[in-house]
Parts: C-alpha cells; structure tokens; sequence
C-alpha cells in the first residue's frame, strides 16, 4: 500500500498541478526553516525541495529545475520578512550587568534597564530608566560615579569606531552623574527623542574607581550574545520596517540559498551533459539505423514476443567490424579530453579529430 501510494504521487508530481505543489510546498519549507530556525537550516532544505524531489519526480529539466529555485526564493523571502518583522516590534525583556564577581559582588549592579516605550513614531520622547545598586559594587571599589547611555543603529557600539558596522552611523551619547554616598538602589532615568525611524539599538556604561590603584572601572549591560546591544527602540509602523528589512532578506536569500542552489545545479548539469555525449559518441560508433530498420517490425515468435534478428535488414549497412573497440574511449591530442572514435571534433576544445590524430586511452 505504502508503494502504491508513492507511486501515484510520484506520477502526480510531473503533471500541471503537481508541478504547483511542488513549488508551494518548497516555498513553505524554505520559509519555515529560514524564519523560524536559520537560514544554514533553510540550505538543505532548498536543495532538498526545490532540486532533488523534483528530479526524483523525473522532473530533470535544467530549466524548470532553475526556475523552481527562482521562485522558491522570490516567494519565501517576502514571507519570511513578516515574521521577521514581527519579531523585530516585539519589546525585550529588561537587561542587566553581570553578577561576575570581577564587576559585583555577586549581584548586579544594573538592573531592570528598559526603554519605554519600545515603538513610537519620531516625535515620540522615550524614556530610558536602570537600577543602580551602590551595595553590590566589586570588592575594593567605590560607589558607582558616572553613568553613559549610547543610542545608535549600530548593535553594541560605544563609540564611532565600531568594526560591526558599516561607518558612518548615528551615534548619541548621554550621561549622568551618579551620587557618590549613595547606600541603598535608586532609579537613574535617561529621556530622548531620536527623531528618525528605524530600528535602534542601546547600551549603559557604568563607572566606578578603584581605590587600590585609582583608576576608573567600566562595565555594560549583557546584551545579546553576538554585538552585546539591546534592542530597541523601534520607530515606524510596520511597513514601515517591512520595507526596511526586505531588501537585506533578499539579499540573505540569494546569497546563502539561491548560489548553493545553483552551484548544485550546474553540476547536475554538467554530469548530465557528460552522460549524454558519452551515449551520443557510443551510437555513432555503432553507426546509423537506417529508416528501412526502424520502421520495420521485428519478427514475433509463436508467443507473441520478438526475436532476435540472425541477419540485418536488406540494404542496411552491416555493423563494424569491432563495435566494442570502437566505442573505446580514447584522448583528445590538444586538450587530453575524454572523446570516443567516431567523433569528428573533441566536445571541449573542438579540435579536429580525424585520422590518427587521437591518442589511444584505457577503456573505461
């Protein structure tokens, strides 16, 4: 039952409707597994999909094959980027320094630091607020005396000499300075209007002095793991931030889905080329069926099946002497190319291959 059913979707797929599923269900599966796992996970998915099932379907076409891929990553680019955006307008959660006891005592110093509200428009005045904490200071150091705040597109920067992006890029820094007697927690709030939209990133600096040595002491928010930023805030409807991410999805899309695609594909394409100029040469060496051959029937037995014929047809040319020796794959004398007798000129390089003037190889 279960090779019966392969069977009839195997058969179902070559057909007009099969060929549509097929390019859904590629799109559906690229987009899922670039939105929701990672675009490396999108990359055998893309082949897998989009390449080897519509070539296990006979679906081996370079052109269609090429166009699948097309339309796989046209489509799932655009959907992809909903989520993506989605995602993007969805606050954070607060963040804090480390609890590492080489910048604490065990307990951030930092805590709650938030930006409210985390989506606006360009005249929206937001509000940065953190927890200040003097108690859990690192052994040896003082309260905390100077606090930064960086608003910028760029993820973690401090400064304008970021190598994560691309220079230059806005860049606000702004500070306060801390209570240098305070015991207990107390809020330190930041208000700012950026004025442009996009999608923001931010950080916190703290400052302490170390009373052994006297210099200042400098610590950040844990931001995300890779640029150590924290996201927000976000300003711009979602179209606005739609339009904004599409262009780079695609560009994502093209690079790590689309050229693997193409890659594979070419050489697909060539080992079939190769395959098909292998039987050509080996038909031409066993020369040509003439018309009178094909059109006539071959001889039934009393069974109803054919037998083999004992001699060829009248007027047909007899096969040559050593078929087999003909077939022999032999060496292109200019390009050492694999070539066979009876071909007139060599596939790569086209040189002339007539008389002698091939070098005998080892049959294959």
């Amino acid at each position: 039952m279960a090779q019966q059913s392969q069977g009839r979707f195997r058969r179902f797929l070559p057909t007009t409707w099969g060929k549509v599923t097929l390019i859904v269900l590629a799109v559906l599966v690229v987009f899922a597994s670039s939105a929701y796992v990672s675009v490396v996970v999108a990359i055998p998915a893309m082949l897998l999909f989009a390449l080897a099932l519509p070539i296990w379907a006979g679906l081996k076409r370079p052109r269609f094959l090429a166009l699948v891929g097309l339309v796989v990553v046209l489509a799932a680019a655009p959907i992809a980027t909903v989520v993506f955006t989605q995602d993007i307008l969805t606050p954070v959660g607060a963040a804090a320094s480390s609890a590492d006891l080489s910048v604490s005592n065990g307990s951030p110093i930092m805590q709650n630091a938030t930006v409210s509200p985390f989506t606006g428009t360009p005249s929206t005045n937001f509000t940065w607020t953190v927890t200040i904490f003097p108690q859990n200071v690192a052994q040896n150091n003082s309260t905390p005396v100077w606090l930064d705040l960086y608003i910028s597109t760029c993820p973690g920067a401090t400064g304008n000499g970021s190598l994560s992006c691309t220079q230059p890029y806005p860049l606000t820094i702004l500070n306060n300075t801390l209570n240098p007697n305070a015991t207990s927690a107390y809020v330190e709030t930041f208000h700012y209007q950026i004025g442009s939209n996009g999608v923001w990133e931010w950080q916190m600096g703290l400052w302490t002095l170390n009373r052994t040595t006297h210099k200042p002491f400098f610590q950040l928010l844990v931001g995300d793991p890779t640029y150590n930023g924290i996201e927000g805030p976000v300003i711009g409807g979602f179209a606005t931030i739609y339009g904004e991410l599409i262009l780079s999805v695609y560009f994502q899309d093209f690079v790590f889905l689309g050229a693997p695609f193409y890659f594979v594909l070419l050489i697909y394409m060539l080992f079939k080329n190769r395959e098909r100029r292998k039987k050509d040469a080996q038909q031409r060496a066993l020369g040509p069926i003439t018309a009178e051959e094909s059109a006539q029937p071959p001889p039934l037995s009393t069974k109803g099946s054919p037998l083999p014929s004992s001699k060829p047809a009248s007027g047909s040319s007899p096969p040559p002497p050593d078929s087999a020796a003909a077939a022999q794959e032999l060496n292109c004398p200019k390009c050492n190319a694999v070539v066979y007798a009876g071909e007139a000129t060599c596939w790569k390089c086209g040189s002339p291959l007539t008389g002698g003037n091939v070098a005998s190889g080892q049959p294959k």
